[in-house]
């Protein structure tokens, strides 16, 4: 009797542990991770993601802490992680190798790389959030007013004078973004100098510098004041504002197709630069922002 009732108890274990296996599969299954971006509008979006799934679907969000963009398409590419706030620029020119040039003409940058994730890389872009977070040119209100400046070509005349600075990435041998740009724009600066991304702001508020890239949705711009020049020679690709998920997400999580389809253009530039100034100068909590500005467009 002993033998049998210690028996019977060594069974019951066994099927509790692997029920506890099970059910802890099945939770795995039904969570999708959206890795966390490095700057205010990329975390502004991760929370978006994340409020949106966890009310509209039955699925819960893991945010996994960022990391090296290059290495989260990575993640992305090889099905390991399901979701990236990212641009279509970024996908086209830093993660697939492309240039702009290459888009066939009719066809928009957005189509082209998002044609090209899927047969290339195993990714895919959501349908387009609204911003686009490009590189622009920009200068102090005072720069502006002296040289009479409102586009970049206006720069030809004056850049002798002026100092050029900015992060390194817009140097470095990868992308050469700066002697494109100047030659692209036939500017020489008296002085070009690379500049460490979180001092930018404060060079350009000592006047240490007089010219500098900043992202166009950037909420320091309205903080500094700065005057953004248009491109209007069209240098800068388009960097529209969307998730970055693999190709098969819909297939294993079809009801994620609408969540995302609903926030097609609501993310207009001006709403970018507002989110992020209340999260980069106001230094209010990204989730918090998300889910004011959710509940008050009635998603919530």
């Amino acid at each position: 009797m002993k033998k049998w009732k210690s028996s019977t108890i060594i069974f019951m274990i066994c099927v509790l542990a692997l029920s506890g296996l099970c059910g802890c599969g099945s939770k795995k299954e039904n969570t999708v991770t959206v890795i966390d971006g490095d700057f205010a509008e990329m975390k502004l979006f991760t929370q978006v993601a994340r409020i949106m799934i966890e009310e509209k679907t039955e699925l819960s969000v893991k945010v996994q802490d960022s990391m090296a963009s290059s290495l989260a398409f990575e993640q992305i590419k090889s099905g390991k992680m399901d979701i990236y706030m990212s641009y279509d620029g970024s996908l086209l020119t830093a993660y697939l190798g492309k240039d702009p040039s290459e888009v066939p003409a009719g066809t928009s940058l957005y189509d082209y790389a998002n044609e090209l994730g899927k047969t290339e890389a195993n990714v895919m872009l959501t349908p387009k959030l609204g911003g686009q977070n490009t590189y622009v040119v920009a200068v102090s209100q005072e720069t502006a007013a002296k040289y009479q400046l409102s586009k970049v070509s206006d720069l030809t005349a004056c850049a002798s004078s002026l100092t050029f600075a900015a992060e390194h990435e817009f140097f470095d041998e990868g992308s050469k973004h700066f002697d494109s740009f100047v030659d692209f724009y036939g500017i020489s600066f008296k002085e070009s100098n690379t500049i460490d991304r979180g001092l930018k702001y404060a060079g350009m508020d000592s006047k240490n510098m007089d010219v500098t890239i900043v992202y166009s949705t950037d909420g320091l711009n309205k903080k500094f004041n700065l005057v953004t020049l248009e491109d209007d020679k069209k240098f800068f690709p388009e960097y529209n504002g969307a998730y970055l998920v693999r190709a098969d997400l819909y297939k294993d999580h079809p009801e994620l197709e609408e969540v995302f389809a609903s926030l097609a253009g609501v993310f207009t530039d001006e709403v970018c630069t507002e989110l992020n100034y209340k999260i980069d100068v106001e230094n209010q909590d990204p989730y918090d922002v998300a889910h004011e500005f959710l509940k008050e467009k009635g998603f919530l």
